[in-house]
């Protein structure tokens, strides 16, 4: 047993880490990343662990979410875990960002009355973009900033097409894009439940 302890530990580097965000019980599993002192942001080391715990508890058919977001490459990856394990989503309190990732990779999806589910669009700051620009000009061989800005319009066109791909795959109306991407940069959008429902966001 202290060997298996010893083993957790150098794997996922603390073992409070991996209490605070996960939690298993019974044929539920919760990921909370907002109820604690410190940033526990969706990350790849959550993703990572969200594998581990659910190739461990083949049981676990319903995986519960609170979180305000993370990383977005995160999110696809661990999304793309929950849609192999072939489990429904619920949402008690809030999901918003790319937490929507994951509640939407669920077979049914449900949440409690009063849930927020917070949609943007995403948004990179130009002091941001200056320093991806110098950092990787050479490597990608952008010789002037707007051959690095043409890169930036593709990139953002490859990402609506992957994101309105998302939806409709999960069953959600391509409008639910359309109203995210209308927003302002610094905006948030909270659909109501009608709303959740008839778009597909909600299955019931």
């Amino acid at each position: 047993m202290r060997i298996l302890i010893l083993l957790a530990l150098i794997y996922f580097g603390s073992l409070p880490a991996f209490s605070e965000v996960f939690k298993v019980h019974q044929n539920t599993l919760t990921y909370y990343t907002e109820d604690y002192h410190k940033d526990n942001s969706i990350s790849f080391g959550h993703a990572e662990r969200l594998l581990f715990i659910l190739k461990s508890n083949r049981n676990i058919n319903l995986l519960k979410l609170h979180s305000y977001g993370g990383s977005i490459e995160a999110a696809k990856y661990m999304a793309r875990i929950i849609m192999d394990a072939n489990i429904n989503t619920h949402v008690d309190k809030e999901c918003s960002s790319s937490c929507l990732r994951l509640f939407l990779a669920g077979n049914k999806r449900t949440a409690n009355l009063g849930v927020k589910f917070g949609f943007h669009r995403g948004t990179w700051g130009a002091e941001s973009q200056e320093k991806y620009y110098k950092k990787y000009k050479n490597i990608e061989d952008w010789k002037t900033p707007f051959e690095f800005s043409s890169w930036v319009y593709d990139e953002t066109q490859k990402d609506v097409y992957e994101f309105i791909t998302y939806l409709t795959d999960r069953g959600v109306s391509s409008d639910i894009a359309a109203k995210t991407y209308r927003l302002g940069s610094d905006e948030m959008w909270y659909p109501h439940r009608k709303e959740l429902l008839s778009s597909g966001i909600l299955t019931e």
